[in-house]
């Protein structure tokens, strides 16, 4: 895996043979302890997440084009283990935690003895960086010149680059299209090789989905880039909804997380390991077939 120096940059081992994505993101660091222990956080071990990202990557990774990973818990942990299988390829986080109390408080770094180059050695196909984004805020333009530095290093390196602009900071729901779909075209003006971004309607406040459809297709057109949805940690039946009419838009797939294996990564580990195999396997299985186009309900 990994770009070799001199070998164009591609996506390939991360989609299929159409560039279609269905990406497994596991790379939740911060947000999964307090997601797995909301009272203590600091109560959970490092092994534990360890062990839990590795049981999730051997049940679901088979359906998938890529995982989602980071250095911390699971490069190279999840690659030692032997769970990540043959031609799916990883994404790399690069980014450092603590922006989840006060996403806007700092410009996002990439994590302390971490870089660019780090991620290509260990084999990653792309690298990706995520940044609390809200174009309104103090913090944007810092935001958009941290991705701006960003994809210059991968650029040099010759590692691809997605960039997840993530809103925060919403004065009312009903602005979430509007700060989407500048965060796409800010975002995509720097012309990464794919963006990672929310559903661009509040779907609790806006149902029609006729509204939803036109506002993916307004991001498919002003972005020259592939751009994958994000499942955003919401329900899984509500994603799937929103991918579908995303991929009617133009989107390229997606990339999920919590929406995905939340609830069964909260059971204990016998009945975890069951859910993995037999609920969250077949979501996934679902998923990938609404990106392919043979979902049939």
């Amino acid at each position: 895996m990994g770009v070799a120096t001199g070998e164009a940059v591609t996506l390939a081992e991360i989609s299929d043979g159409m560039g279609r994505f269905a990406v497994l993101a596991i790379d939740h660091r911060d947000s999964l302890r307090a997601f797995l222990s909301p009272g203590d956080p600091s109560a959970v071990s490092a092994a534990e997440i360890t062990a839990l990202k590795v049981e999730v990557v051997r049940s679901v990774a088979p359906e998938a084009t890529g995982v989602m990973l980071e250095p911390e818990y699971s490069i190279p942990q999840v690659i030692d283990a032997g769970v990540l299988p043959s031609g799916v390829g990883f994404l790399a986080a690069l980014e450092s935690q603590g922006y989840i109390e006060d996403p806007g408080a700092r410009p996002t770094t990439v994590l302390d003895g971490w870089s660019v180059e780090g991620a290509a050695a260990s084999g990653a196909s792309c690298a990706k960086l995520l940044l609390p984004y809200h174009p309104d805020r103090p913090l944007a333009a810092a935001q958009e010149n941290v991705a701006a530095e960003v994809l210059a290093d991968c650029r040099r390196v010759g590692i691809p680059l997605v960039l997840e602009p993530l809103f925060y900071d919403l004065d009312d729901p009903s602005d979430r299209t509007r700060v989407v779909f500048e965060a796409a075209a800010r975002f995509a003006s720097l012309d990464p090789d794919l963006l990672k971004l929310p559903f661009p309607v509040d779907p609790t406040g806006e149902p029609d989905e006729d509204h939803w459809l036109a506002a993916c297709r307004t991001i498919s057109d002003m972005a020259p880039m592939p751009w994958a949805l994000l499942s955003g940690g919401g329900s899984f039946e509500a994603f799937a909804a929103q991918l579908t009419v995303a991929m009617r838009a133009g989107c390229a797939g997606f990339m999920v997380g919590r929406a995905l294996w939340g609830d069964a990564v909260l059971a204990a580990a016998p009945e975890r390991q069951r859910l993995l195999d037999s609920v969250v396997r077949l979501r996934m299985q679902r998923l990938a077939s609404i990106v392919t186009g043979t979902n049939s309900g």
